[in-house]
């Protein structure tokens, strides 16, 4: 612990209980993350998923955009700003096109930064061991792989673990007197727009409350790290919001901004405090969510307001600024997504509270959570002079709430550290992502060479057209890419998919390919639900398909119109219905979403079903149906 810190506990055996529980429940920790680690890198087959198509293929965004001034500093610059961008770039060319070596970095910053949040917490921001036993206690709920998707699952999730690493170190080195690294800290995190300015501003905000309430001439007010903290996170703040307004995409989503004076703006804000705190919003509803939110608010600004007003926070200056810093950040950098991305959902509360519950967006309040537990630890010690005893009992009874939190609704309480339901996640997503490509690789093979002007639009992969950033790693050679390829070889119905695009007709009379494969009507079975207009803005045919002699989802389905196949997707979207009709599990994954060429929207399109033996069957009445939402 702290040196100061030891000061106010006795010598001995008082406090060596208390260490080792520290250390079991630091280890325990470390168990948790290498477990989940392992489980996750064995589940992973490397795909790209979301951003990582743009991040690393696109020419707009990520690596690959010019490092010009105003486009480091965009509105979702943790994935852009300098740092992390010469960073990455650095790790792509040392790398290559590796996915699951991105991974692999992933979880080693997310480690990383695990080490210096308990470095900061554990050495200078508490007075003794017992008052380090419920921090430690809530930086287990760190380690929980539902309030951890963002890492868990996306393999660039480089950026936020980096970027708070960089956000501890610089206020551990801010304790310890160490002003260069501490400024070098300061710039690293503070340079990533919106998201690192919240953070430099809650620091510099609560340096400047400390300072005023300092006593003594201003040269005793304002040293050397109160200069660093108040003055570089001022500067820098004002310089990040200006860039990031005046000369970026700061809203790119396109969505009208939801203001503070929205009831959507706080419903965003405390569904991100209720998903953080563990609470199931979708099991509980949205007035138990709600309050939940507003209580974890409170708990939360109670120990960082007391700090820096209290007698408490003035004997503790580095503890205070840390601790009132970290959620004052924490609070601004959730109102400042709440004002771009509340409406994402749709209108109404419910809407941007379920967009609040994203793991991404309550991250950063979920690790405010160590540090309030570690404040009131600090405010309720020193405030009724018993010492250290009603600050560790306060901190323990604040973890217990968060572990009923975490326990509440119908799910185990353990769910949060379950890693089964994530691996199934990933390897449903990469084995429909690798059906889409393989199906878009198969469908734009011609005699010519690859026709990449095709659109590509797989939800399992990424929302937008992936084509272009699948041409840049088709090119590159991309391992996930050379998977597919060889996989695509060795399943017969592929073949079939690749001779009918080729060459096959559909006889339109009798609905049969024209090929030497076997015609099979029976067995295969599906509907052609809804043709939706994807975010994307293309049109897409939804519904779902079965090859029951099989019995499994279908192999594709095919888009025709006259005598020609136009558009083809596979199976893989989740149905439950569809299986809880058919009564079989095996059919979960027999949704499809097929997008529709843009110059058809409109005309009349023919949907057929492939089985897995190259067997037909027409999806749409005979004659087909009219492409329109």
């Amino acid at each position: 612990m702290h040196d100061a810190a030891r000061s106010d506990v006795p010598a001995g055996r008082a406090s060596s209980p208390a260490r080792i529980l520290v250390g079991l429940l630091l280890g325990l920790g470390g168990l948790i993350v290498a477990y989940q680690f392992g489980m996750n890198m064995h589940a992973s087959t490397g795909l790209p998923y979301w951003d990582d198509w743009g991040y690393f293929f696109g020419t707009a965004q990520g690596v690959q955009q010019p490092l010009t001034v105003h486009s480091i500093f965009a509105k979702d610059s943790d994935h852009v700003a300098p740092f992390f961008k010469l960073l990455t770039h650095g790790l792509w060319q040392a790398i290559g096109v590796d996915f699951l070596a991105f991974r692999l970095v992933g979880w080693l910053a997310f480690a990383a930064m695990l080490a210096a949040y308990a470095l900061v917490l554990l050495r200078d921001c508490v007075r003794s061991a017992w008052d380090a036993v419920p921090v430690a206690a809530a930086g287990l709920f760190l380690t929980g792989t539902l309030n951890n998707e963002y890492f868990y699952y996306q393999h660039m999730g480089l950026a936020q673990p980096i970027f708070f690493t960089c956000l501890f170190l610089f206020l551990h080195t801010l304790a310890r007197g160490r002003l260069v690294p501490a400024m070098l800290f300061l710039l690293a995190f503070g340079s990533t727009g919106v998201f690192g300015a919240s953070y430099a501003l809650g620091v510099a905000g609560a340096g400047a409350v400390l300072t005023l309430r300092q006593g003594g001439s201003w040269r005793d007010r304002l040293d050397g790290r109160m200069l660093v903290a108040v003055g570089g996170g001022l500067l820098l703040t004002a310089a990040m919001l200006w860039m990031t307004f005046s000369g970026s995409y700061a809203n790119h989503t396109g969505q009208p901004l939801v203001l503070p004076w929205h009831s959507g703006f706080w419903a965003f804000l405390l569904g991100a405090f209720a998903t953080a705190a563990g609470l199931p919003v979708e099991a509980v509803g949205a007035p138990l969510s709600l309050a939940a939110g507003a209580a974890a608010l409170a708990l939360c600004l109670i120990p960082a307001a007391g700090l820096l007003l209290g007698r408490a926070g003035r004997e503790n200056r580095n503890a205070a600024l840390a601790i009132s810093g970290l959620i004052a950040g924490a609070v601004i950098v959730t109102m400042t997504t709440a004002l771009g991305r509340a409406g994402l959902c749709g209108e109404g509360i419910a809407n941007a509270m379920r967009c609040g519950t994203i793991p991404r967006y309550a991250y950063p309040v979920l690790l405010a959570f160590p540090a309030a537990v570690a404040g009131w630890t600090l405010l309720l010690g020193r405030r009724t002079g018993v010492g250290a005893g009603v600050g560790t009992i306060a901190g323990v009874v604040l973890v217990a709430a968060l572990a009923v939190g975490h326990g509440a609704g119908t799910d185990a309480f353990w769910r949060h550290w379950s890693v089964d339901g994530l691996n199934r996640m990933v390897a449903e997503r990469d084995a429909a992502a690798e059906r889409c490509v393989a199906t878009h690789l198969q469908s734009i093979h011609t005699p010519a060479g690859m026709d990449w002007s095709r659109p590509l639009v797989c939800p399992s992969a990424s929302p937008r057209n992936i084509a272009p950033f699948l041409q840049a790693a088709y090119d590159l050679k991309a391992g996930f890419v050379q998977s597919i390829l060889a996989d695509t070889a060795s399943r017969p119905e592929r073949a079939t998919l690749a001779t009918l695009l080729q060459a096959g007709q559909l006889d339109e009379a009798s609905a049969r390919l024209r090929l030497d494969v076997p015609p099979r009507d029976g067995g295969l079975h599906g509907s052609l639900d809804r043709f939706v207009r994807l975010p994307s803005g293309s049109l897409a045919a939804l519904g779902w398909a079965v090859d029951a002699a099989v019995p499994a989802p279908a192999a594709f389905v095919l888009l025709g119109v006259g005598d020609r196949i136009v558009a083809t997707s596979p199976t893989g979207g989740a149905r439950p219905d569809v299986a809880a009709v058919l009564k079989d599990g095996r059919m979960t994954d027999s949704g499809f979403s097929l997008p529709v060429p843009p110059d058809l929207t409109g005309q009349r399109v023919r949907l057929f079903v492939l089985g897995h033996d190259g067997g037909l069957k027409e999806l749409t009445p005979p004659g087909g149906a009219a492409a329109t939402p």
